[in-house]
């Protein structure tokens, strides 16, 4: 080609002088930029430009360019993150300036193919245009093949095959394709040789430098390239494409096979799309929707204008760019009856962030609705319930929940009565007793009701089951579901058409159960604990009575006989006597044992916090005084919430009791428990045999000579009162231990 020139402008391009010189060109270099453009003609075949050497822009610079040289091939060295679209438009080929001195080889062999085709292409009409469009515009891949050999190509094929242009330089056509194709191409290109019939356009795998296979649609021209046979070959990956339209069928399928409507709508409010089931819900056609304006679900649809402005209004908010997304429900009025619809509205962005459009998703969620709005009036129920104060009024409340929360009419409750071994009816709706009429008790073993009961298991019974268990079985009722109350009964709930309550309902129904056990249970307890109440209050009657009596009935005559006695000593001394006033003095002990005990047996309200070790020591004074040689040893102290008199007392009992078994010289320790609330009292004295220990809280029951047996029980009816536990056992040395725990039973 040793008529060809190639100019070269700019330092940077001087590398490639020497590779284009082997191959037959000839070279000019310049380095002032644009000041040399008048020196270019029509024998110039080829221009690589360094951008850095201009200032002119780079459209500026390609028409300048294209102006002198017409459709020859235009480089432009640029780095490797420069982007080049007005090169592109203007008609140039953007080329990574390190490749100028890595692949200068290459480069050069690349310039000569395109100055090839570029001659080629200038032969036929609009060269100019033929050329920039096949080879620097084109986004398609596109060479020229001879016998099989790669001719030309465009940078497009390189991108598509991964090969360099060194490497596309050393293959076959067939060295691209896969190998399962490369027989049906080999054979078409056969047939065009031949000038047979042979398709132009068909679909063929090419297989890039990593494996990957990429499916193509080919398309062939038989040409005339430089005096012999060739062929134009244009590729275009279809893969994305496939794979873009196999993904849009499938989310296409998956919208319209969602139980959800699906809507679109652009900036304008007009609906571009719309799925089946949204078309159904609006009772439009698909044909109806598409292309209006989304008014038409107002003006023709069910939407009324407060609905329709909702959803105009959270539109605008998407649009207006002030929300991105919104979530609501309407009540909507159907032809089959009312339906709550919940929307979910999110916008619709392009790739520089503008709101397009907006997609809708709608669904159904009556039952939803109904479901919340049950448990709410379960949860309503509960309430009640807990503050249901007889088994009655919470069979009531068992009624009106089937009514609001089960949404069935009629309703019963039938609960066990120990004393009849029978389930009582107990509670019914207007509609259950309008239907049933009286229900009489039912005896052990009576009809489907006594078998849930006793098997503690749900029954649903249909209209097609045949049971002559069943109460009525001549009534209008199709369906009834019996439910066990666990240890109380079983409440019943009836319909008058089939498919009713086998549904969410049920589960509630057992939910309503479990919190009507929980009420009874309740109510039981109270009813136990008033009749408790109730009797501790006739109890401490007797005990007052008792009181009265001990203190005037017997108090007064010992008093008159300790008068006489002294009398009789001034008079007369004897030992009869000292034993008439020891038998008095045990008479008045006793009295005073039982006044306690009548005294202390009842509750106590006035509690206070206690200092163990205060109330502790002034019980010693009292129990102690005439037993000087006694030892109280108080090992810490804590606080005990007690009535202050009543807990003295129990003191005085154990430290007496202590005194009394142990001698004049025991030892009593008093201190807080380890492991738990409350107090020890414990003494070095002899201990309780074990055969007395099962006896020593019982009233009256004593070891010793001098004691009235009273005691330990007035210690035990203290400990009763404040609702604590006392426990007996061996003390470390020997001797007894007293453990008062002071945490309330209840």
């Amino acid at each position: 080609m040793s008529d060809s020139r190639v100019f070269l402008v700019g330092e940077a391009t001087s590398a490639l002088a020497d590779s284009l010189e082997r191959r037959g060109f000839t070279v000019e270099v310049v380095t002032d930029g644009l000041s040399t453009f008048d020196a270019l003609d029509g024998e110039v075949t080829s221009v690589v430009v360094d951008a850095d050497t201009v200032t002119a822009t780079d459209s500026e610079l390609v028409s300048r360019l294209r102006d002198h040289v017409g459709p020859a091939p235009v480089y432009l060295l640029v780095d490797d993150d420069y982007t080049t679209p007005a090169v592109v438009d203007g008609g140039a080929i953007g080329i990574d300036r390190a490749s100028v001195t890595d692949e200068a080889d290459a480069l050069a062999a690349r310039i000569e193919r395109a100055i090839e085709f570029s001659q080629w292409a200038a032969s036929g009409r609009e060269s100019d245009s033929l050329y920039r469009t096949i080879v620097e515009q084109s986004h398609d891949a596109i060479f020229v093949a001879q016998d099989g050999d790669f001719q030309f190509w465009n940078h497009r094929l390189t991108e598509l095959t991964g090969c360099s242009d060194d490497e596309l330089a050393g293959k076959s056509v067939l060295d691209i394709i896969h190998p399962d194709d490369r027989a049906t191409v080999d054979e078409i290109s056969e047939s065009r040789r031949r000038g047979e019939d042979a398709p132009e356009s068909y679909d063929v795998r090419v297989v890039d430098a990593d494996g990957d296979t990429h499916v193509c649609s080919a398309n062939v021209q038989d040409i005339e390239y430089h005096g012999g046979y060739g062929v134009l070959v244009t590729m275009r990956d279809i893969t994305e494409q496939r794979t873009y339209e196999n993904h849009l069928q499938r989310y296409e399928t998956l919208v319209e096979s969602i139980q959800q409507g699906a809507h679109v709508v652009d900036d304008e409010f007009d609906i571009q799309y719309i799925n089946e089931v949204a078309a159904e819900r609006l009772s439009l056609s698909r044909d109806e929707l598409v292309g209006e304006h989304l008014s038409v679900t107002r003006d023709h649809g069910p939407l009324d204008d407060e609905q329709y402005a909702r959803i105009e209004s959270v539109l605008e908010g998407i649009f207006d760019g002030e929300t991105d997304g919104a979530r609501f429900e309407l009540t909507v009025s159907f032809p089959t009856g009312e339906q709550v619809i919940g929307f979910d509205v999110t916008p619709i962005v392009d790739d520089d962030g503008t709101v397009t459009g907006a997609v809708g998703l709608s669904s159904d969620v009556t039952e939803r609705k109904q479901y919340e709005e049950r448990l709410n009036a379960l949860h309503a129920s509960t309430r009640r319930l807990s503050a249901a104060t007889s088994e009655e009024a919470a069979a009531e409340v068992v009624c009106d929940a089937a009514v609001e929360v089960l949404d069935y009419d009629l309703c019963g409750v039938l609960l066990y009565d120990e004393t009849l071994d029978a389930l009582v009816p107990t509670a019914f709706t207007e509609q259950a007793e309008g239907v049933f009429g009286e229900i009489p008790t039912l005896p052990r073993g009576t009809g489907l009701s006594w078998e849930v009961f006793e098997s503690n298991r749900i029954r649903l019974y249909s209209g097609d089951e045949s049971d002559s268990r069943r109460y009525n079985p001549g009534t209008d009722i199709v369906e009834e579901l019996i439910v066990p109350i666990p240890d109380y009964g079983v409440f019943f709930v009836g319909a008058l058409s089939e498919g009713v309550l086998a549904d969410q309902r049920v589960a509630l129904a057992k939910v309503l159960a479990s919190n009507a056990r929980a009420a009874l249970e309740r109510v039981e307890r109270e009813q136990l604990l008033r009749q408790r109440e109730a009797e501790l209050a006739r109890q401490n009657e007797q005990l007052d009575s008792f009181a009265s009596a001990v203190s005037h009935d017997l108090q007064n005559p010992l008093n008159v006989a300790s008068g006489y006695l002294e009398l009789a000593r001034e008079n007369h001394d004897s030992d009869e006597l000292e034993r008439v006033a020891r038998a008095h003095d045990r008479m008045n002990a006793i009295i005073q044992d039982v006044l306690a005990l009548a005294r202390d047996g009842q509750t106590v309200d006035d509690v206070e916090q206690l200092s163990l070790e205060s109330v502790a020591t002034s019980a010693w004074k009292t129990a102690a005084a005439d037993a000087p040689g006694a030892t109280l040893e108080v090992d810490g102290d804590t606080r005990v919430v007690a009535h202050s008199g009543r807990l003295q007392q129990l003191l005085e009992n154990l430290v007496s009791n202590a005194i009394r078994h142990g001698g004049d010289d025991v030892t009593v320790r008093i201190g807080p428990l380890e492991d738990r609330d409350g107090f020890f009292v414990e003494d070095d004295g002899p201990g309780v045999s074990p055969d007395d220990r099962p006896r020593i809280f019982e009233a009256g029951y004593t070891t010793s000579e001098d004691g009235t047996g009273f005691g330990l029980s007035v210690v035990q009816s203290v400990v009763n009162a404040h609702g604590w536990s006392v426990w007996f056992s061996d003390a470390a040395g020997g001797g007894a231990r007293f453990e008062i725990t002071t945490q309330s039973d209840s």
